[in-house]
């Protein structure tokens, strides 16, 4: 079986997981692109007025996979309900549209609970709601297509300092990351930013089984993804390791190798 590990010492957001995993597709081989591969997914959506845009990012020396969810037509103003619709209507296959409706829902109740409303009067504005299902659902998406059985992910560095947003300026992390961090292992760096944000929580959230180290297995590929603000003075990306399960018995025991659980 493969496992996927999620490296997010240095941050996590929707598009870094989109772009790892984009990333890591194409390291693996095989027919096609990962980028292809999540563009021909997306279009089962039924979504219209967005499109990817892909670029190679160097982050502290590192090439990394780069994606920009773009809008290309106005979009309405969307609730929690009408994003799940969308999934319910789409063609993505079950396990992805239901994994992308649990994320989706998760992030709608934490924003629910921190600004003391009702979770059907969560909008998500414009391109903000386009961007988010996007990511969420391409997300899911690679994932099945990795082919992976477990997802596990690394303690998660939620930031320092303050974060401007619609209601002001907040402490990092802001009340919604604070929320949808509850059962998750994390940190806070002294970098003065926010390196986590509510959606690459919510996906956290929902897909992993487990927080810890990289869990015993041969590497098949390792994908980088960055974010719009990693750069030099902030080397923030998503690593996503590919990882083929070995047996216990392979495992020199003299070697004083861990156990595989």
């Amino acid at each position: 079986m493969r496992t996927l590990y999620l490296d997010c010492s240095s941050g996590v957001s929707g598009d870094m997981l989109l772009a790892a995993l984009a990333h890591a597709h194409d390291e693996l081989g095989g027919p096609g692109t990962g980028a292809a591969c999540l563009e021909s997914e997306l279009e089962r959506l039924g979504l219209s007025g967005f499109e990817l845009r892909w670029s190679q990012k160097s982050v502290g020396g590192i090439a990394t996979r780069h994606v920009d969810v773009v809008q290309t037509l106005d979009q309405p103003m969307r609730h929690l309900a009408d994003l799940v619709g969308i999934l319910d209507r789409s063609a993505i296959s079950g396990r992805a549209a239901q994994r992308a409706t649990d994320a989706l829902t998760l992030l709608g109740r934490a924003e629910a609970k921190v600004h003391g409303t009702r979770l059907d009067q969560v909008h998500f504005h414009e391109i903000g709601a386009v961007d988010t299902i996007v990511d969420i659902a391409g997300t899911m998406v690679l994932m099945d297509a990795l082919g992976v059985a477990a997802v596990v992910c690394s303690p998660v560095d939620l930031g320092s300092g303050f974060v401007h947003c619609a209601h002001g300026r907040l402490p990092v992390p802001a009340p919604a990351c604070a929320e949808l961090a509850k059962g998750l292992t994390t940190f806070g760096s002294a970098c003065g930013m926010e390196r986590a944000t509510p959606t690459g929580l919510a996906i956290l959230r929902t897909v992993a089984e487990r927080c810890g180290a990289m869990p015993l297995g041969s590497v098949l590929a390792v994908g980088y993804g960055s974010g719009g603000r990693s750069c030099d003075e902030q080397p923030t990306f998503v690593r996503a390791f590919v990882l083929e399960d070995v047996a216990v018995d392979a495992v020199d025991a003299d070697q004083g190798a861990p156990r595989h659980e």
